[in-house]
């Protein structure tokens, strides 16, 4: 079933069930979703889905550097929902042991972070949060 099939059966159960807030979030991201043929770059559904969670992560750090709590509770209940349709990130654990196997088949140097980034990036991309990779990464090479 494809993402755009899988969000409107979601937003039909979540209709039928009373679940606001849930089917307001569905909504959003099908909408997303079925104006992908409308964005420059032509992303694809599973990107369309990436952006919306990243624009509301986003919300969530400024909202809480403000320090309205309130907020950021409700966008996180929202990003739950989105994460739902995002494949499953390894856990920070499985980063770290990714990350050590990684550069014990490579020699890359503090200097080549970037390249290193890339090449793991490239090896990983969708399975890992490149945040922590990233810092994982810069740590290992700023200890050899």
């Amino acid at each position: 079933m494809d993402l755009q099939t899988k969000l409107q059966e979601d937003m039909k159960a979540a209709l039928k069930a009373g679940q606001k807030d849930r089917l307001t979030v569905i909504r959003m991201l099908l909408s997303d979703v079925k104006n992908i043929d409308l964005m420059p770059n032509k992303p694809t559904a599973q990107q369309a889905v990436e952006a919306y969670g990243k624009k509301l992560r986003k919300s969530m750090e400024e909202y809480h550097r403000i320090g309205r709590a309130d907020e950021v509770r409700k966008l996180q209940e929202e990003l739950a929902v989105v994460d739902e349709y995002l494949p499953k990130k390894a856990s920070p654990e499985e980063t770290q042991r990714l990350v050590e196997q990684f550069l014990a088949s490579n020699s890359f140097t503090e200097k080549d972070l970037g390249r290193a980034m890339g090449a793991f990036m490239k090896a990983h991309g969708q399975t890992i949060d490149a945040a922590i990779a990233n810092a994982e990464l810069k740590q290992r090479l700023q200890g050899k």
